[in-house]
């Protein structure tokens, strides 16, 4: 349930009164409160409001991101969606999406299902210039955070080194959710000193070769991929590299009984599709079915043989705050979340951080492997 005052609010912004109460009925629309500055969050879509869609008391709208479409077939792709248009090639960062916005005189970062991240709203500004904000009120970064000190991912771009780092994707208008135009964006970016992704360039069909050759360049980095936008940013598609579909198959199959079997599916097919595309056969073809078995089969092996020897199946993650509060913050939206964390260790860098480590442990994995490892006759 909301409150009286967002009811009001929300039906004024154009929300269905139906459909308001189908969405408390199930749960599916939810009130919350950072430092003292109140929002609901959408977490399923309804007229007008995207999933993740976040309204604020003050009646500030941030529109949810929507999922970008991905190709498997990369030529064929190319010439589906953006046909005989020109489109930018940005890189593909691997982190996780963010939503930077100023309210009430604060700037806060929100999660892809409209959260308020305390760790990340603490970290925002080390990035992004707060004048872009006086300057533009009404528009949103979108970027991607990333980097080996994550909170949600154990790994990051090989070129962040440490800590962690924002990567501008998109400004968007709030309300609307409209993406300016690519150009624009650039510009605003080096204008303001605000970090964006990498731009290869304006691509077209006619330049495929060239883009293969990138996917393979990138691939050979170890970094995730592309996203090909057209100026306007109303046709925009996502490719990944072979090397991000093994590296997550890897990451993902040590927590593997947490997982749906669609995460490794989706990616042992992108990568079947990239072999056929490019007629791959012989050593190189054995070095992926090689590759792909090890990412599978050795993490899950791994986790079995702790979870038979008495241990938890865990993750360890390392982060840098300026405050210790934040790290505890950060615990209890993890609960919120679902998720099961307990801080390990919290160093003082003498630099103005505290680095701290934390360990998220996944007990329906442990328990399974167990019940399993125990003799557990089921039927399939």
């Amino acid at each position: 349930m909301v409150s009286s005052g967002f009811r009001d609010l929300l039906l004024k912004l154009g929300l269905p009164e139906g459909r308001l109460h189908v969405l408390e009925g199930k749960g599916r629309i939810e009130e919350d409160t950072f430092e003292g500055i109140r929002y609901v969050r959408f977490r399923d879509s309804a007229k007008g409001f995207r999933r993740g869609t976040v309204v604020f008391e003050d009646g500030t709208v941030v529109s949810g991101f929507p999922h970008i479409k991905r190709v498997v077939q990369l030529e064929n792709g190319v010439k589906r969606i953006f046909k005989g248009r020109p489109f930018y090639v940005e890189e593909k960062v691997d982190g996780y999406n963010v939503r930077v916005v100023k309210v009430k005189g604060r700037v806060l970062a929100l999660t892809r299902g409209g959260f308020v991240c305390p760790f990340t709203t603490e970290r925002i500004l080390d990035f992004v210039n707060e004048g872009f904000f006086k300057d533009y009120p009404n528009l949103v970064l979108v970027g991607e955070m990333a980097g080996p000190e994550s909170p949600y991912l154990v790994e990051g771009p090989p070129y962040v080194e440490e800590d962690i780092e924002f990567f501008l994707f998109d400004i968007q208008e709030k309300g609307t959710g409209r993406s300016l135009p690519a150009g624009e964006r650039y510009r605003l970016a080096e204008e303001y000193g605000i970090p964006q992704v990498e731009v290869f360039g304006l691509y077209d069909r006619s330049r495929i070769e060239e883009l293969y050759d990138l996917i393979e360049r990138l691939s050979r980095e170890g970094r995730e991929g592309i996203v090909m936008k057209t100026p306007d940013m109303r046709k925009v598609a996502k490719y990944v590299t072979p090397y991000a579909n093994i590296n997550d198959i890897k990451i993902g199959s040590h927590i593997f009984f947490d997982l749906p079997h669609g995460y490794f599916m989706g990616r042992i097919s992108r990568l079947a599709f990239y072999i056929a595309e490019r007629k791959i056969r012989g050593e190189e073809f054995d070095e992926y079915t090689k590759a792909l078995g090890e990412a599978l089969l050795k993490p899950l092996v791994e986790s079995i043989e702790e979870v038979s020897q008495g241990h938890e199946v865990e993750e360890s993650f390392t982060v840098r705050v300026k405050n210790i509060s934040t790290a505890h913050k950060m615990v209890g939206h993890f609960e919120r979340l679902g998720v099961k964390i307990h801080i390990e260790d919290i160093e003082d860098l003498k630099n103005g951080y505290w680095r701290v480590t934390f360990k998220r442990v996944y007990p329906d994995a442990r328990r399974e492997i167990r019940e399993l490892w125990n003799g557990l006759a089921f039927v399939d």
